[in-house]
């Protein structure tokens, strides 16, 4: 009834005013009828809209409000929405269709109200009131056309009302209007998503699948956001294909607009209409019944989304009109309202209903292919559009307004503007940034934006993710960052007063994301309040406000970062974690939506999805990443230097090969790389570049383009060089290609060519400034006659030319954008005379600002023709997957972003916290360095971290007490926390946190009244003359600590109270406090980080107050401290952490002061104490390695007192601890080493006395914790104690008595091995012992080797000859049991090693110029080698495998130089053969016989045949080892043929025999040819004398003696003369040897045939050689003129004396009648008869006057030889009768002493005999029957016997020892 009485007095008004208006009044009284006859409801609408719509249109104001207040109250009441009641004709249906509905010609009832501005204010008014009903009747809403005049009227009112009341109240209506429809949508979503979930729960399996397959499509889609619900059924079948091709501008606008725009005025009711829908051009009733079916819900849907697409549609048509300039500033008109509204309302939609753009199900049919679209896809174009047109704009209401637009866009639909917002920023909003006259206000609101866009985590993270590792865009996080950095760091003047007007103001700018959770609401945009929108702030520089936005913006992008990273944390446990996320979900609420129903979608923290996301793969991510960075850096380095760019870009692969085309095409499609260097690079006079160059013009296309066009074209892709031979190659080519083109362009090329020289002068010509008289037209005509082959190109045509070229210049664009964002120039050059124009039109006008409009302009043309280009691009590749958008969800992306931008952060808070007096600013500072220090740690980012952590030291300042004011004390407090909370991560930053802690315990100190002289500031170490030991850290701490300076200070007093106070607070020192106690909850690594760290700064503390009577012990006792701490970490841990500690305590227990040095000793004492109180298990050692430091300290410290102090610590650590020391004895032991060296008694002493004490009462634990050996070598240390002899014979009486406690005592597996037969190579695995060690090396060797020990470095004769003595008595007592292998490791390391000495020449040589040496020869030495013989005999069984080392061990004694080592060798060696000759085998034999072929071959002195042409001393160097004695004993390969066949070759076959001798000379030989050549036979040159015919003697040189002058020999060749005479000398002591053995019968029986003629062969080398020498007078000469000896040499000696032994062994040989000597008694007999003749007639050629010494030296051998052949047998006699005979008739005429007449005698008496047949000539009677084989040998012997020799060491010649080894000439 009440809607009856409103319409009843209306229809009374209007009655009463209608006046004459009688159709008014019948139509009034009709009405009034009607509704008196329906009395309980209204009667056909039609009836009472008549008179309604009639006095509308009366043109009176009561008349027509009355009717519009009326009409509106009739549609919110919902009564024109019921159809007529009345009958319908026969054409009802056609009339129908004729006439609108109701609803609509309502609406365009109240619409044609409005006429304009004129139209009367209180009909405006009732206007907006009425379609503001019509719009928001929840219960029928109006659709289509209706609503769209609807929006528009009210638009209208808005825009041309003059009353300022009506514009407000229209603008909110129109708000209020859009924003209806928009929640409509928002409401059917929800509908629609509640439907589809029950329609899930009623699927089956199968369908199940599809949902999920299309779920993860629709949420890709939507930018990942995997909470929204799939899309409905019709959306599977496009399969996301359409989607792609919609992001086209001509398909998005393939939308059939005009149908969607002019569509018919539809109807949806809320509440069930009883009648059926008559046509959907009418209305549209949605029915609610139950059999209602999802198709026509969803159709009802469409509806509502068309409803919303075409109103947004419709503004952002408005608000992309381009304005004229005269406009554009004029916020009062009507252009510039509509733009400023449109703009507001787009953004109040997205911001208010952003559900309805990011919903996946909020979908619009396609009217041409009638598919499903996301209303997103439907709008992007216009969106992007409006913002292309208006986001550059110059107008900064709707540069705002635009940012805000983006602002949403950017955080809310990332994913399907991807490509768009990349254009966005780069063209415009990062552009504005980087131009110099863009206006402050407009970067400040960007700024703004961006400090938003740096608040929120994702966004942030998928920005990197999507821009900065795509190799193909421009790094935008990155690039923000860095532009951040440079706002944040500008410098800016501004007073302390405008700052703390900002810091009280600042609510205002850091409350800016609270805006994002509420509605919004547009401006008021009237006239009377547009242009109110000012700066109250204008008294702060804008600059300020923007650094200060900045630095907010830098800081909270580190704590988005932070916040990302949390699920990375290790400390993140549940607890905190609960609270983290909480915290996350209020401050990121509005990261996806407003509204509170989405808001818990998002997360700071990354939700890790059920299955992992395949795009966001941090590893593959980051491997793009390097790419992109490493293709950066190559073009960088093209940019810089090309040809080294382009070796990298090969290198790299970002140009798959050198071909000219590859190079080229690269060249000409990357955008980044500098124009002038590719000219330059291009234009390089090499074939290869001119080749590439080639190719590069050959990618570009002119045909059917004009030839400026083209020479644009073709300059626009590099810029020309300067040098003309290169401009002429460019000109050829592209003269070329554009005839290839064009091919009727000109005549020929050289047209074109000419032609494009001239237009490049003309360009240069007309718009250098530096050119004066321009080029004229006429001229450039001129220039150009005759070029197209003689004939002239049309006037017209280069007219045509000069005028293109004079208004528009041939310029670069990119060198152009340069300039116009630097503010340089104008953006379009326009030459000099323009230029000239402009500067005088310039009067009064605001340049900057119109630069800046037309920079804006081209702006937006720019970006506008990307989004074409994009779209296009876009459309033909629909079918390829596009940019696909990548969704972050880890937390590993925060390391690579934060590394990337990490330099950016720390220019911009350090230099703030350096430069700033402001506390707030400093602390927003701090708290940005403290979160990057977070991420540095948490990513392990060692350099960003360091430089963090080392500026916040430096921040803090606490090396300069005077100077701290509160922000150091903030500095401070940041390092303190970050000390606490990333503990485990600082690493090598410890060491600025711990120096900052200790500094703050000076700096309480010096505020607590010490004086601060007395307290040197740790930082100072590194200015401590003596340099630092430890550098492992000496980059770091050099890096940290670059910026401090040494201060003086002023004293105790310059401390302020407040910092003072302040450094003491509980808050203070709690936090230092928890520092250390938490180092127990610190990670294994990072406890040893910790200690490394503390250590550094403890031993920093010494260094700096190392000198003063009180040092500085702070971080010392800390060490303590933290030790306690962390007592009960496992052992593994406490390993790395003692080496750490124990490093240190070694560095400080060393130091000169005493008492650091106490309180050193002391804590180690503690700990120690505490440590052994722990047990410790088998096989462990910690406690081995905590007590080190006592070694260290007693090894290297010098002062008594601290040596009795650490023995003093151990004593009573072994009484109170002693039976929890387990690994520690052998460190003990160690200890008690050392002290057994120190030069103090009392040291010397203590230690023994504790040393026995433990032997004696604890010797079975310290074998079965290992420490076995180090008692051993303790004691050995005591017995080598020179200063105090009884206490050395003591200690090796100790030793000595080891042995029998050591086979008794249980512990030692010797015990138990004397007891039952265990094998002796049965390993111990004792816990001092490795696995594999035997028992015998275990616990047999280090008692010998101790003996060994004393005997090799011993210094007291009796301490050493008692462990020789108790070294080889053990071997002789004991060795019974020793396995082979442990022999073997006696014989390499203890044996052999005596006698090393040996081998080493220059030790040889040092030794001989002392006393000790014959000492230790006769002591030691001897004694030794005699006691191997004993040995080697003793234990023949056991060792006869080592015989071979045997006789090499004295090979090596026999070839020494030193006379007496020789002898004792060759003594030893006959003794080793003497002693076991009965017990050698064939193989023994063979290795004794080789070994004497080595020691022949080795005293061979072949070295006399070179000695004379050796001129340099660099030849001269002495053989490593002695006499050449490296190689085996065994005979070598070429010795091996030397067995008894060789003894066949002899006598006339001598010659033969030499000729073999002579191979062992021929490098002589080449040497010396002439002097060599001569002597080829030793017969020759010994019985015939050289004729003095001979050609070679004209020789005219004087060669006596008497004209020689004194030569001079060098040290150097003095000492290889020398060594050549030891070699003789040594080999006159082999044959000796020889000789003296085989005087033995038991040898002689023993040795085997073969082996025996192998010794043989060796004596008949020896005696050829010394033969061949002794005849070669010319060189033996030359020896003597050169200085080697005093008189001419010769080998008489060495060649009797082997004749005479080889001779005396063959005649026993051939008389002996054993069987073995018969098989070889051929052979032996070939030999010695060609000898034996050759031996005397070479005596029988000796001249008695001037070879008597060779006489009396061959007169013995002759006698032997004839002794023998007069024993031969009686047949052996005869056959050799003939040969002899004749020799000894010579004989009987050289002087005949009486044992050769004696001899002759024989031979004379025999041949009688046996030739003659005489009997009785031999007969017993005589006494000369036969010779006796003892007499034989007793004649050699006497050949060959030497009196004492002294050594030839040759370097004193006075004595001439060669002189008894060669004869003179």
């Amino acid at each position: 009834m009440s809607s009856l009485k409103f319409v009843v007095s209306s229809l009374d008004i209007i009655a009463a005013n209608a006046g004459r208006n009688k159709q008014l009044t019948e139509l009034v009284q009709q009405a009034l009828a009607a509704i008196e006859k329906n009395d309980h409801q209204l009667p056909d609408p039609e009836i009472v809209f008549a008179p309604l719509q009639l006095a509308t249109k009366s043109g009176t104001i009561p008349l027509a409000t009355t009717a519009l207040d009326c009409i509106g109250k009739l549609i919110s009441y919902s009564s024109f929405s019921a159809p007529s009641n009345r009958a319908p004709s026969q054409d009802g249906a056609e009339q129908q269709a004729q006439q609108a509905p109701l609803i609509e010609r309502a609406i365009d009832t109240i619409c044609d109200c409005f006429q304009g501005e004129t139209t009367p204010v209180e009909i405006q008014l009732q206007i907006v009131k009425s379609l503001l009903a019509a719009v928001l009747n929840d219960k029928i809403v109006v659709h289509g056309a209706g609503l769209l005049k609807a929006v528009r009227q009210v638009y209208n009112v808005f825009l041309l009302s003059r009353s300022t009341a009506n514009q407000q109240v229209a603008q909110g209506t129109l708000t209020q209007m859009v924003g209806t429809v928009f929640e409509r949508v928002k409401t059917r979503l929800h509908m629609k998503e509640a439907r589809q979930n029950l329609g899930k729960l009623k699927r089956s399996q199968s369908s199940l699948t599809v949902d999920r397959q299309d779920d993860q499509a629709s949420s890709l889609g939507n930018g990942g956001e995997g909470e929204e619900t799939e899309a409905p059924t019709p959306l599977e079948e496009s399969n996301g294909g359409p989607k792609l091709t919609l992001k086209d501008l001509e398909h998005r606008k393939s939308f059939d607009d005009s149908n969607l725009g002019d569509g018919p005025t539809m109807v949806t009711q809320i509440k069930p209409a009883k009648r059926p829908t008559r046509s959907v051009s009418e209305q549209s009733i949605a029915d609610s019944a139950q059999e209602e079916t999802a198709e026509l819900l969803d159709a009802e849907d469409e509806v509502y989304i068309r409803d919303a697409y075409l109103v947004f549609r419709s503004f952002c048509n408005l608000s992309t009109k381009v304005l004229p300039p005269d406009q554009l500033y004029d916020l009062r008109g009507q252009p510039m309202r509509s733009k400023l509204i449109s703009l507001h309302l787009i953004h109040t939609l997205l911001n208010n209903s952003i559900t309805v753009f990011t919903s996946p199900l909020c979908t619009i049919t396609n009217t041409k292919n009638n598919e499903p679209t996301n209303f997103l896809q439907a709008i992007k174009y216009y969106l992007c559009l409006s913002i292309t047109r208006n986001g550059a704009s110059s107008v900064d209401r709707v540069f705002d307004v635009c940012c805000e637009i983006f602002w949403l866009m950017l955080k809310y639909m990332r994913a399907p503007f991807k490509k768009e917002i990349e254009v966005f920023l780069n063209e415009i909003y990062l552009a504005l940034l980087a131009r110099r006259n863009a206006p402050l206000s407009q970067k400040l609101t960007f700024v703004g934006v961006l400090k938003r866009f740096c608040e929120d985590p994702r966004a942030l993270v998928e920005t990197y993710l999507n821009y900065d590792c795509d190799r193909n865009v421009d790094n935008i996080f990155q690039t923000i960052i860095e532009d951040l950095s440079k706002f944040a760091t500008s410098p800016v003047n501004v007073s302390v007063i405008q700052e703390q007007q900002y810091e009280d103001g600042h609510s205002k700018y850091s409350s800016s994301g609270e805006w994002q959770v509420r509605n919004v609401l547009p401006p008021p945009l009237s006239v009377a309040h547009i242009t109110t929108h000012h700066d109250n702030d204008s008294e702060i520089p804008k600059e300020y406000v923007m650094k200060r936005v900045a630095l907010d913006s830098l800081v909270e992008s580190l704590r988005s970062l932070v916040n990302w990273s949390q699920p990375g944390r290790p400390d993140s446990n549940a607890a905190n974690g609960e609270v983290d996320r909480r915290q996350s979900s209020d401050e990121l609420r509005y990261s996806i939506d407003p509204s509170a129903a989405d808001s818990s979608s998002r997360l700071e923290t990354p939700v890790l999805p059920s299955t992992p996301v395949i795009d966001d793969d941090p590893d593959q991510l980051e491997k793009e990443k390097a790419r992109k960075t490493a293709k950066t850096n190559a073009i960088k380095a093209f940019n810089f230097k090309p040809k080294n760019g382009i070796k990298v870009l090969l290198r790299e692969g970002f140009i798959p090969s050198d071909k000219p085309e590859d190079i080229a095409r690269f060249l000409r499609t990357e955008d980044r790389l500098d124009k002038a260097q590719i000219g330059e690079y291009l234009g390089e006079g090499d074939q290869k570049n001119i080749d590439i160059m080639h190719a590069f013009v050959d990618t570009m296309d002119f045909t059917k383009k004009r030839f400026v066009d083209a020479l644009r074209e073709f300059l626009q892709s590099f810029r020309l060089p300067g040098e003309a031979q290169k401009i002429d190659r460019f000109m050829l080519k592209f003269a070329n290609r554009y005839i290839t083109g064009n091919p009727n362009a000109f005549a020929n090329a050289d047209t074109a060519y000419v032609l494009a020289y001239s237009v490049i002068l003309l360009n240069t010509d007309l718009h250098s400034s530096k050119i004066v008289k321009h080029m004229s037209k006429a001229d450039f005509i001129k220039n150009n006659r005759g070029i197209n082959e003689n004939a002239d190109l049309p006037d017209e045509y280069l007219l045509g030319i000069y005028d293109d070229i004079a208004n528009d210049e041939i310029v670069l664009k990119s060198e152009r954008e340069a300039a116009a964002a630097a503010g340089t120039l104008p953006t379009q050059a326009t030459g000099l005379a323009a230029g000239l124009g402009q500067a005088f039109s310039n009067v009064g006008r605001d340049l900057q600002r119109e630069a800046y409009v037309q920079q804006s302009e081209e702006i937006s043309l720019r970006s506008e023709q990307l989004f074409r280009d994009l779209y296009r691009s876009q459309r033909k590749n629909a079918e390829k997957a596009g940019s696909k958008f990548i969704p972050a969800t880890s937390f590993k992306h925060v390391g690579p972003m934060f590394d990337v931008a990490w330099m950016s952060y720390f220019s911009a808070l350090s230099s703030q916290t350096q430069k700033t007096h402001n506390l707030e600013v400093n602390k927003l500072c701090l708290e940005g360095m403290k979160l990057a220090t977070k991420i540095a740690c948490l990513f392990d980012l060692a350099t960003p971290r360091e430089a963090f952590i080392s500026a916040l030291k430096n921040t803090a300042n606490l090396n300069n007490p005077e100077a701290m004011q509160a922000k150091n004390v903030e500095a401070l407090k940041v390092i303190l926390e970050l000390g606490q909370t990333e503990g485990n991560l600082l690493k090598r930053s410890w060491k600025d946190v711990l120096l900052c802690i200790s500094q703050l315990d000076r700096l309480q100190l010096i505020s607590g009244g010490v004086d601060e002289s007395t307290v040197p500031d740790v930082s100072k170490a590194r200015f401590v003359p003596p340099s630092r030991t430890d550098t492992t850290n000496s980059r770091r701490s050099t890096a940290s600590s670059r910026k401090h300076r040494p201060r003086s200070h002023t004293g105790p007093q310059g401390v302020s109270m407040e910092i003072a106070l302040e450094s003491r607070s509980d808050e203070v020192i709690k936090s230092v406090d928890r520092i250390f106690t938490n180092t127990a909850n610190l990670s294994g690594e990072a406890i040893v980080h910790f200690a490394r760290a503390l250590t550094e700064v403890s031993w920093d503390e010494i260094k700096v107050s190392g000198s003063n009577d009180s040092p500085r012990t702070y971080s010392l006792q800390k060490i303590v401290e933290i030790s306690y701490y962390n007592m009960t970490r496992v052992r593994f841990e406490w390993t790395h952490i003692w080496d750490v500690l124990g490093e240190h305590f070694n560095r400080v227990g060393c130091h000169i002061n005493t008492n650091i040095v106490f309180f050193a000793l002391d804590s180690l004492r503690q700990l120690s104490m505490r440590f052994m109180e722990i047990e410790e298990l088998a096989g462990f050692k910690f406690q081995k390695d905590f007590l080190k430091p006592f070694e260290h300290v007693m090894s290297n410290s010098s002062d008594i007192t601290v040596k009795d102090m650490i023995l003093r610590c151990l004593i009573q650590m072994i009484q109170a601890r002693g039976e929890n020391i387990r690994s520690g004895w052998r460190t003990m032991f160690g200890v008690f080493t050392v002290a057994a060296r120190d030069p103090h008694e009392s040291i010397v002493n203590l230690a023994y006395e504790n040393v026995t004490h433990v032997y004696k009462t604890r010797f079975g634990v310290v074998i079965s914790q290992g420490a076995f050996t180090d008692l051993i070598v303790c004691l050995t240390e005591f017995s080598k104690n020179m200063k105090y002899q009884k206490k050395s014979l003591q200690a090796m009486e100790t030793l000595k008595s080891i042995i029998p406690k050591m086979l008794k005592t249980p512990e030692c597996p010797l015990s138990q091995k004397s007891n039952t037969a265990a094998s002796p190579t049965e390993p111990v695995k004792s816990p001092g012992q490795q696995n594999k060690t035997s028992v015998e090396e275990g616990f047999w060797f280090p008692v010998l080797f101790a003996f060994h020990d004393v005997l090799m470095t011993g210094e007291d004769l009796e301490v050493r000859s008692n462990a020789l003595n108790y070294f080889f008595e053990a071997l002789l007592r004991y060795g019974g049991d020793f396995p082979s292998d442990f022999w073997d490791i006696l014989w390499r390391q203890q044996l052999y090693p005596i006698f090393m000495v040996l081998r080493s020449r220059p030790e040889m040589s040092n030794v001989l110029n002392h006393e000790e040496l014959s000492v230790w020869l006769s002591t030691t030495m001897i004694q030794a080698l005699r006691n191997m013989i004993t040995l080697f005999t003793h234990y023949f069984d056991a060792l006869e495998y080592m015989l071979d080392r045997f006789l090499e061990l004295l090979a090596l004694c026999i070839c020494q130089e030193n006379d007496t080592i020789a002898r004792i060798g060759s003594n030893c060696l006959q003794q080793l053969i003497l002693q076991n000759v009965t017990k050698f085998t064939t193989e023994h034999w063979a290795k004794i016989v080789g070994a004497f072929c080595e020691l022949f071959e080795r005293t061979t002195a072949y070295q006399l045949f070179t000695a004379t042409a050796i001129n340099s001393t660099a030849s001269l160097s002495p053989p490593p080892n002695g006499l050449e004695l490296g190689g085996p004993l065994s005979p070598p390969a070429e010795a091996n043929p030397m067995d008894e066949k060789s003894l066949r070759i002899n006598g006339s076959e001598n010659n033969g025999y030499i000729s073999e001798s002579d191979s062992h000379f021929s490098q002589a030989n080449g040497a010396d040819s002439d002097s060599l050549r001569t002597p080829t036979a030793a017969t020759s040159s010994a019985t015939v004398p050289p004729s003095p015919l001979t050609p070679q003697l004209e020789e005219f040189k004087p060669n006596t003696s008497l004209q020689q002058q004194p030569v001079v020999v060098t040290a150097a060749r003095r000492r290889f003369f020398n060594r050549i005479i030891s070699r003789c000398v040594l080999q006159l002591l082999m044959i000796e040897t020889v000789n003296e053995l085989f005087s033995n019968d038991a040898v002689y029986a023993q040795i085997p045939s073969s082996e025996l003629l192998r010794l043989m062969a060796l004596l008949k080398k020896s005696f050829l050689f010394a033969k061949r020498f002794n005849a070669d007078k010319d060189l033996r000469m030359r020896l003597w003129r050169e200085g080697f000896m005093k008189q001419p040499p010769n080998l008489l000696k060495q060649e009797s004396g082997s004749a005479a032994t080889y001779v005396s062994i063959l005649f026993r040989m051939f008389g002996d009648t054993a069987p073995e000597r018969q098989g070889s008694k051929a052979d032996v007999e070939s030999a010695l008869v060609p000898l034996c003749q050759d031996i005397i007639r070479g005596y029988i050629s000796l001249e008695e006057e001037s070879q008597h010494r060779n006489i009396v030296a061959w007169r013995p051998v002759v006698v032997d030889v004839l002794e023998g052949y007069a024993a031969f047998p009686r047949e052996g006699f005869a056959n050799h009768i003939r040969n002899f005979y004749p020799l000894v008739v010579e004989l009987l005429g050289k002087e005949l002493g009486g044992d050769l007449r004696t001899a002759l005698l024989l031979v004379l008496r025999r041949v009688g005999e046996v030739g003659l047949g005489i009997e009785g000539m031999t007969s017993p009677a005589n006494g000369r029957g036969s010779v006796d084989d003892r007499d034989r040998r007793g004649s050699t012997l006497s050949v060959i016997s030497f009196g004492p020799r002294a050594s030839p060491s040759m370097d004193n010649m006075s004595d001439d020892p060669s002189s008894r080894v060669m004869g003179r000439a």
